[in-house]
């Protein structure tokens, strides 16, 4: 299993897709158009800025919680399988809207008892709770706001909402202080400022020789098989 995670707009959907491809495994997306349930929260939670995330703040982490959970139960039962969600990164979110003020002390207690139950649920075997992987996607938050304007979602936009722009800096600062204190699996920070994935294929065969190494010295992929998948690249 390899999460990845990253604060809004940081590329974790680009490369979802990148690595599973290159490895050949399923990929589980976010997929915050495409899923109604998430959707239509989120145009909530968006619309009235603070006051807006503190009347959904609770509710829409739960979404998301449940969203994850449903995708984490089959993704369990694969070897590779690529997550650009996860309990994790839920509770990264979460813990920064409570930190906020936005979830208050009682609605944070019910959702930390609900994901903890979760994740007790499928913990075992296959399955040890933790992921072999997990893959950090750091970025500046000048160049995180620029990636959240050029994907265009109306609902993100700072120039109607430029309140935004301190709630999108709290979220990269909550993922950062995450990182420096994780040690529940290996990690790999992938510098986003540095290599751009998605448009430059040296900068992203450099990225996905990084991760896939690192899988090979987890003993999570075949050497023989790393090499193929290079040669493929070529």
């Amino acid at each position: 299993m390899i999460y990845i995670l990253g604060s809004i707009g940081a590329g974790k959907t680009s490369l979802t897709r990148l690595l599973s491809e290159d490895l050949g495994t399923p990929a589980y997306y976010e997929d915050v158009e495409g899923n109604g349930m998430i959707a239509n929260m989120l145009k909530k939670f968006y619309d009235a800025g603070a006051d807006s995330r503190k009347t959904t703040g609770t509710i829409l982490q739960i979404a998301f919680l449940t969203f994850r959970y449903q995708q984490l139960k089959k993704a369990i039962m694969q070897e590779n399988a690529v997550m650009d969600s996860s309990l994790e990164s839920d509770f990264v979110m979460a813990s920064q809207l409570h930190k906020n003020g936005e979830i208050d002390d009682v609605d944070f207690n019910i959702y930390v008892t609900l994901s903890q139950e979760m994740q007790s649920n499928v913990n075992g075997s296959p399955w040890n709770g933790m992921p072999d992987l997990a893959i950090y996607l750091q970025i500046d938050p000048d160049h995180e706001i620029e990636e959240i304007q050029g994907r265009g979602r109306e609902m993100e936009d700072i120039r109607d909402k430029p309140e935004l722009i301190a709630y999108y800096n709290r979220v990269n600062q909550a993922y950062r202080e995450w990182a420096k204190g994780y040690t529940r699996s290996s990690i790999i920070t992938i510098d986003r400022d540095q290599y751009d994935f998605v448009n430059d294929k040296a900068q992203r065969n450099a990225v996905l020789d990084q991760i896939e190494g690192k899988l090979v010295e987890l003993g999570k992929l075949a050497p023989k098989r790393f090499e193929a998948i290079r040669a493929a690249r070529a």
